[in-house]
């Protein structure tokens, strides 16, 4: 089952990234803003916190990212004819802008020992304001008062951990079972649905005051959803009484890292050779970038083999 909510959140870290703008960010994207959390969550949930080794587990987890990240971010600075600033891309992690990621997928990794005691101790819930207050200061003070951050604060808001630490805290602390409850599958459903609504009134209320990221995945409210969908994830791996055998969502969920480093080239790339791709709907533009992203990874698979397969992040 991990691996078909790896291929919910692929589809969903696609749809996210070729939906319009305005009113479809406001009510399209809450469907589909769980996409990033349940990857940070997944990863969270199958960490181990009581590690005799930090050292094996530093080397397999960042060398299985640092690679791909930086063959990919030479590729997208190739791709977006910004050679000359390479250093700088390696560096902040923004040769393009879904590469945020994996500096955030990175930093999880380094501290999670540190969060690991903080979830065993007696201070476990002050790990539940570190989301919320980091997006209060950097996203909310920057559209309430209509002043961008500087330069340098944003960029490191961009990269930091700190508006997704609920997710990968959340699933650290269910997967080591610090938490055990029994949550009711149709009350986290109606609670979802309902946090979505709510989460379409912010997306309003941010596009009102000229909040051009409204559909944001960094919302007071989207950080609701994105737990409540969580929730609902954790109960049905803990229940494991659901279980869908679907062979093409289980592809994709293998080959969702390879998918999320090569899509916006696919998007950028491959589908501007198409003719009249510029006038597809959104959401059939979404399947064939989802598409030619999964052959590419597939074929690439094949053709180069696991080790070098690896290397590249295609799986």
């Amino acid at each position: 089952m991990v691996q078909i909510f790896r291929a919910f959140a692929i589809i969903a870290v696609v749809l996210i990234h070729t939906t319009p703008g305005a009113y479809w960010q406001v009510f399209f994207r809450p469907f589909i803003n769980f996409a990033v959390a349940t990857f940070l969550f997944l990863s969270g949930y199958l960490t181990k916190i009581d590690n005799d080794n930090w050292g094996a587990f530093y080397k397999k987890r960042i060398i299985r990212i640092l690679i791909p990240y930086v063959i990919w971010t030479v590729v997208y600075t190739i791709i977006f004819l910004d050679l000359s600033h390479l250093h700088k891309k390696l560096l902040t992690a923004n040769a393009s802008f879904h590469m945020y990621y994996l500096a955030v997928y990175i930093q999880f990794v380094l501290l999670t020992p540190i969060i690991g005691k903080l979830a065993k101790s007696k201070y476990m819930h002050l790990g539940w304001l570190v989301a919320p207050i980091s997006i209060i200061v950097f996203n909310y003070y920057r559209l309430l008062s209509g002043q961008e951050l500087n330069p340098t604060v944003s960029l490191i808001w961009s990269d930091a951990f700190l508006g997704w630490f609920t997710f990968y805290y959340l699933g650290l602390i269910l997967g080591n079972r610090m938490i055990e409850k029994n949550y009711s599958l149709k009350m986290l459903t109606i609670l979802y649905l309902t946090s979505i609504v709510l989460q379409m009134g912010e997306g309003y209320g941010w596009l009102m005051l000229g909040g051009s990221d409204c559909g944001s995945q960094l919302k007071l409210s989207t950080l609701l959803t994105s737990s409540l969908f969580l929730l609902i994830i954790y109960t049905i791996l803990r229940k494991g009484n659901i279980d869908i055998q679907n062979k093409y969502l289980r592809m994709i969920g293998d080959y969702s890292f390879g998918i999320y480093l090569c899509h916006v080239m696919v998007l950028f790339v491959i589908m501007p050779l198409f003719p009249f791709s510029r006038s597809f709907p959104f959401l059939i533009t979404a399947v064939v970038v989802l598409l030619l992203s999964l052959c590419l990874c597939y074929l690439g698979h094949r053709v180069l083999g696991e080790k070098v397969s690896r290397w590249l992040g295609l799986i």
